[in-house]
């Protein structure tokens, strides 16, 4: 699918686990996505305005700041996060995990161990109506996936930084509020 990279632009983001194994299921496995969050989001200049963790995939709102950043955000986010996801999974004996990651690497035959599908989902958001919407839908999501009953009671999306000002997980960016 051809990206359209537009300077100044909000993005829809979507990556999903390789064979949509449900890895983020627990705090282990969830931690790594926020420490890496924080740090690229830094480093490559990129606005976290939304985000939910699902167990198979993840949503994100970013606002890139510079030219390329969002295609050198989600490569470093990815390619990261896998290893620390590899390596939690081998400390804790999980191998369940570690035989799920070892297939996925044979299957595509370009790595020993594979976490994440190829490449990523995006989509331009173009106006704040539009942004809303899509900030709406990322934070119904663990309704959808009947995950909670209550939207505030799902600890891992940006439903509780803007509503209950939670950013004990992270912090995202409300400027565009």
């Amino acid at each position: 699918m051809k990206r359209f990279q537009i300077a100044g632009h909000v993005y829809y983001v979507t990556t999903v686990v390789y064979g949509r194994l449900r890895l983020f299921t627990g705090a282990a496995y969830v931690i790594p996505l926020f420490d890496s969050l924080h740090y690229y989001r830094h480093r490559h200049q990129c606005k976290l305005l939304g985000y939910v963790i699902m167990p198979d995939h993840i949503h994100l709102m970013l606002w890139p700041q510079r030219e390329d950043a969002l295609e050198d955000f989600m490569r470093d986010f990815k390619s990261f996060t896998a290893k620390r996801l590899i390596r939690q999974a081998e400390v804790e004996g999980r191998d369940d995990l570690s035989t799920a990651f070892a297939a996925a690497g044979a299957e595509t035959g370009r790595s020993d161990h594979k976490v994440w599908q190829d490449s990523y989902w995006d989509k331009n958001v173009y106006s704040t109506e539009f942004l809303r919407q899509k900030l709406n839908y990322v934070h119904r999501n663990p309704l959808r996936g009947k995950l909670v009953e209550e939207i505030a009671n799902y600890p891992y999306s940006s439903y509780r930084n803007y509503v209950l000002g939670d950013d004990s997980l992270i912090e995202i960016d409300r400027g565009w509020v």
